[in-house]
């Protein structure tokens, strides 16, 4: 048989079975205090919390363990202020370690072990009489040193009068250096009332020359219950909310005495590198101080930043955050106090640093021009301007490419290189009025840098030029000189008269160079890679059945993918766009639009726009939208094509040659019967600059393109 061993029984709480004030109402200070009790259970401990004025006392009786007994103590005439004394709780601890706590009021704890048997611990309320001990804190009245110098191997000595009893003081100097502490102190048992103390303390030849400055005198009383500091500059830190009564306390300054040690006597404190200001000149900065160097690691105390000599309100702290409003174009320094043990104190300041910078700004920044590589982009912006106003800005300019600045491209313009392709293009002005006073600014590049197009010219120069087929079937290029003139003509082939369409797409096949484009008598299109340098690469075909086409026209990157496209009008006169994939070949195809009947010769004098002239002879202009179509005008293009001029039936061709006064705005030119070529200056963005005649002998030619 086995038997379970029996659990312990759970202590049960003792219970407090009578509690009462066997001592007298009135209890005189130095008399018994005392309170009887009996227990439900044999106890060990039984307190008595108690509460006057200064605080809590607490009785105790303890025993080995007994059912009753008797808790006493002494009415101390030092901590037990004149007044009523409140019985707070009462705790009994059973000799197995129960415990129950009966709280004034009539609460027990833990909750649920019952109620008071014998009532509220109020009930047995009492009072003390003790006439020379009111409930008032003991204030220092007077100092008076014993003598104005001390000596090391003396002991000085400063008399305290008290307003009231108090069992220790404490008196808390700085010597010369305003950091290391000496103390005098005073500790005792007199009797209550008004009384005159001497606090003392060695001093030793540690202790250095100058002048000891009394900082703080700490009063502690009520046996321990409640301690003042009183501080030299007049304020008070208090333990306990004792009344201070009517005692005028008295200044620490009296206080103060003097040490003599020629072995020890302080040097100023000097830094080998001054303390300065440091912070971004920039609108709105933080400035911080560079603390300088020093022979030894110094406090720094006491900062005051000034703005032109003037203290700055509320700028004492060791940095200053610079005010929008009232800073900009002052200068600016601040003043701190240095101390380190074993050195005089050092008043610092350092140099003024500024004018403070103003606020400036520049908006409205846009990036416009042609985005193809080779072309020219220019950043646009409005003026800068600044707070509070003066002088002129200057402007510096960035251009990055994915984030890193491109290398030379600091100006305001800039042209893309086929290293641009595929990239984030931004482009940054800063706009500066004086060494602070600045602003930078950064705008994106909307849209990819789309590859060459035909004006970039078929050269390296790039500048805008022209190709001409004679009768012979040889292939001219016609340079521009990039300034409305003609370099000499180069013949850059032979045997081009099996094509009865030619024209340039600009940079077809992505490598960067202008290419041409053919159309033989099969429909089969032809891609002729240019060299960039006025040559060939080689030739292939990229296309068959063109030829029921009436017209292709290269308006460059039409869908704003980066690739060159064509755009052809078929037999239906309906427009449908062929994106080119930038390899030399084509993605699908899509219709535009129709009702293209009444044109008979189409250009394209910018990226994504293409003129048309119309039977009687005026020249319409069509803007891409930037996604492969056109703007609203064009899907009823004989009724909304903006006009870009009139009369332009006398001409047997037009072409579009790109910029050919590299003034930054593409040219459209006419050859007239007679062979006149008249360029029309800027009218490839509509607004016609002026027109010039600057060449003759063009009817000569077959094809110009």
């Amino acid at each position: 048989m086995v038997l379970a061993p029996i659990s312990p029984a759970v202590a049960a709480a003792p219970v407090l079975s009578t509690f009462a004030r066997t001592s007298p109402a009135t209890v005189d200070a130095g008399a018994p205090v005392s309170f009887s009790f009996t227990t439900s259970v044999a106890v060990k401990r039984v307190e008595v919390g108690l509460r006057s004025a200064a605080g809590t006392h607490i009785l105790a009786w303890t025993s080995a363990g007994a059912k009753a007994g008797t808790v006493a103590g002494v009415a101390s005439p030092s901590s037990w202020p004149n007044g009523s004394i409140e019985v707070s709780y009462v705790q009994v601890i059973s000799t197995v370690g129960a415990s129950q706590v009966y709280y004034r009021g009539g609460g027990v704890y833990p909750p649920g072990t019952g109620t008071s048997p014998f009532g509220d611990p109020a009930a047995q309320d009492f009072k003390i009489k003790n006439p020379l001990l009111p409930y008032a804190a003991p204030v220092p009245t007077s100092l008076v040193p014993a003598k104005a110098t001390f000596a090391p191997g003396q002991t000085a000595g400063v008399q305290i009068k008290l307003s009231q009893l108090a069992q220790s003081v404490r008196l808390i100097y700085r010597d010369a250096s305003e950091v290391t502490t000496f103390e005098l102190a005073w500790t005792g048992t007199p009797a209550p009332g008004p009384q005159t103390v001497t606090a003392t303390g060695a001093v030793t030849a540690a202790q250095a020359s100058g002048a000891y400055t009394l900082e703080r005198i700490e009063v502690t009383y009520f046996d321990g219950l409640a301690k003042d500091s009183y501080l030299r500059d007049g304020t008070l830190e208090r333990t306990s909310p004792v009344p201070l009564g009517t005692a005028v306390r008295v200044g620490l300054a009296s206080g103060d005495f003097a040490v003599s040690n020629p072995a020890k006597v302080l040097q100023k404190l000097v830094p080998t590198v001054a303390p300065s200001i440091t912070g971004a000149m920039v609108y709105n900065t933080v400035l911080e101080i560079q603390r300088g160097t020093w022979p030894v690691e110094p406090e720094f105390a006491g900062f005051q930043w000034y703005r032109n000599g003037s203290p700055i309100d509320y700028a004492v702290k060791d940095e200053y955050q610079s005010n929008m409003s009232s800073d900009p174009g002052n200068m600016i320094w601040v003043k701190m106090t240095a101390r380190a043990a074993g050195y005089l104190p050092a008043s610092v300041s350092t140099l003024a640093v500024g004018p403070m910078p103003r606020r400036v700004w520049v908006g409205n920044l846009n990036i416009t021009g042609d985005a193809s590589v080779g072309g020219q982009l220019r950043l646009e912006h409005g003026p800068a301007g600044v707070d509070p106003v003066g002088g002129q800005p200057s402007y510096t300019y960035v251009w990055k490419r994915n984030g890193t600045p491109i290398p030379g491209a600091t100006s305001r313009d800039y042209r893309p290189t086929i290293a641009d392709k595929g990239v984030v293009i931004t482009a940054g002005v800063t706009a500066r009025f004086d060494a602070g006073s600045a602003v930078t600014e950064v705008v994106d590049l909307r849209g990819p840098i789309s590859d060459k197009s035909r004006g970039k010219g078929f050269n390296a120069d790039g500048t805008g030029d022209i190709f001409a087929r004679d009768t012979g079937g040889n292939l001219w290029l016609y340079p521009s000189n990039g300034s409305g003139g003609w370099l000499p003509a180069q013949k850059i082939g032979q045997g081009w008269n099996g094509f009865n369409s030619l024209f340039s797409p600009g940079d077809f096949d992505g490598d960067g160079n202008v290419d041409v484009m053919a159309r033989d008598g099969a429909g089969r299109l032809f891609l002729y890679q240019g060299n960039g340098q006025g040559g060939w690469l080689r030739s292939f075909q990229i296309g068959q059945g063109w030829g029921s086409v009436k017209d292709i026209v290269a308006p460059g990157d039409f869908n704003g993918d980066g690739t060159a496209d064509l755009i052809a009008r078929d037999a239906s006169n309906t427009m449908v766009m062929y994106p080119g994939n930038g390899r030399g070949g084509f993605l699908t195809p899509y219709t535009l639009s129709g009702g293209w009947g009444d044109f008979n010769a189409f250009i394209s004098p910018s990226s994504r726009s293409i003129f048309a002239r119309d039977s009687s002879g005026n020249l319409r202009s069509y803007s891409g939208s930037g996604n492969g179509y056109f703007h609203e005008n064009a899907w009823t293009p004989n009724a909304f094509g903006a006009y870009a001029g009139y009369g332009w039936a006398g001409f047997s061709r037009i072409g579009a040659p790109g910029d050919f006064d590299s003034d930054g705005v593409p040219e459209v030119y006419g050859i007239h019967p007679d062979g006149r070529l008249t360029m029309f200056y800027g009218l490839g963005h509509i607004a016609l600059k002026r027109q010039a005649t600057i060449g003759w002998g063009w009817n000569a030619f077959n094809t110009v393109f």
